[in-house]
């Protein structure tokens, strides 16, 4: 019998040079020491999360207690109780030493409890949101005749004010119910007022007139218009919702939980976890599913690369069933404005990047399904090259971020 072949797999390159390696210090630092190995860089990553999510519950703590002593819940009670629960839920998964999970609860009772005492502070009770992070050029107005502003973190957004985004502009911005929107790039909003809900607490509304946010909900549900219709997301849920005012089409997409998609002609659409209806004009679509977000093998999350002993690193992961490519972006920081890769049409679960100097980058992948159906993106991991000097030979491309070699 023939010994079959051993074949190889087959990698794309990627070159990241020095100017896209700078920026975004937010990740935790890492020491990992050679001669202590895998073990160690374990160990000592686990130990600084563990003290990242003991100073965020104490800091949410401090800000619950100040909530309280200023008498802010008497307007805001809804919001205090919400922010509270999520601080006992992060202590449950600290106590179970799930410290991902008690990270993430932690962080949003510290955001949405922030979000009250500055919105108390800065424009008073009739505040509706407020800007949790800013990147790129992002604008707020207040009111129809208002004039543009530079937004920052922490600045609060009432009803009528609007939000946009440039080409490579994000933010972050958190209603004071707890509903955390991510505005992405080249987008317009509008702060909406508080609605009554029949039987329920009210719900707060934003008002998408161009572009694509992200959002997901806490305790209560929220609600989200475009031109031609009104998305109600219920709660704990994170859903995406864009609107292309070009192309008169709109798509409404759950990644978890549910949401009810209402058209202007009287239509509606129930629409499931990780699936997707598109609106054209008026009319809507039946609910299609949506690719499954594929789970990243390598690196692991903050791994450390050497430049004096690595000339690259590989990207993996695993494949999603019904998956005709991947969409991968490499990026400096959290927001993926300014990606040093994105790549769109990826037809391995791999990439191989060289590397050229020392700096921190972050990583996600998706599914693009046959009909052209892009799922929800991967859990974002990070990775670190440091020491060494720049690579002999290597390509640069001064603002380029990345291109292929080969």
């Amino acid at each position: 019998m023939t010994p079959k072949k051993k074949t190889s797999k087959v990698f794309d390159w990627y070159t990241v040079t020095s100017d896209t390696l700078r920026g975004w210090s937010f990740a935790a630092i890492v020491v990992a020491l050679g001669v202590v190995g895998f073990i160690g860089y374990r160990i000592l990553n686990e130990a600084v999360l563990e003290r990242e999510v003991a100073r965020v519950i104490q800091e949410a703590q401090d800000l619950l207690r100040t909530v309280r002593d200023e008498g802010a819940i008497n307007s805001y009670r809804e919001e205090y109780f919400v922010a509270r629960s999520y601080l006992e839920e992060a202590k449950q998964y600290q106590a179970a030493e799930d410290l991902q999970e008690a990270f993430r609860r932690a962080e949003r009772s510290r955001s949405l409890l922030a979000s009250i005492l500055s919105t108390l502070s800065t424009r008073g009770p009739e505040g509706e949101a407020m800007f949790i992070a800013v990147e790129g050029e992002v604008e707020f107005r207040r009111g129809d005749r208002g004039s543009w502003q530079s937004a920052r973190s922490r600045v609060a957004l009432n009803a009528g004010d609007y939000v946009k985004t440039s080409k490579g502009g994000s933010a972050e911005i958190m209603t004071v119910d707890g509903t955390l929107y991510t505005v992405r790039q080249d987008t317009v909003l509008l702060i909406g007022r508080i609605r009554p809900a029949p039987g329920a607490a009210g719900q707060r509304t934003v008002q998408l007139e161009s572009g694509w946010v992200d959002l997901g909900t806490s305790q209560s549900s929220s609600r989200i218009s475009t031109p031609q219709a009104e998305a109600r997301i219920q709660q704990d849920s994170t859903a995406a919702i864009s609107h292309d005012p070009d192309k008169d089409e709109s798509k409404f997409s759950a990644y978890e939980g549910s949401m009810v998609v209402a058209s202007n002609d009287g239509t509606s659409q129930e629409v499931g976890n990780m699936q997707q209806v598109i609106q054209t004009g008026t009319k809507l679509s039946r609910p299609t599913p949506l690719p499954k977000p594929p789970v990243p093998v390598l690196p692991e999350d903050n791994y450390e690369a050497f430049l004096s002993s690595e000339t690259e690193i590989v990207l993996e992961w695993q494949k999603v069933p019904g998956a005709e490519h991947y969409a991968l972006q490499v990026a400096r920081n959290r927001f993926f404005v300014q990606n040093v890769i994105n790549v769109k049409d990826r037809k391995e679960t791999s990439a191989k990047i060289g590397l050229q100097s020392v700096g921190t980058f972050v990583w996600r992948v998706s599914a693009v399904d046959g009909s052209g159906v892009q799922g929800p993106w991967s859990e974002l991991r990070r990775f670190r090259v440091t020491s060494g000097d720049t690579l002999e030979g290597a390509s640069t491309g001064g603002s380029d971020a990345a291109r292929s070699s080969g």
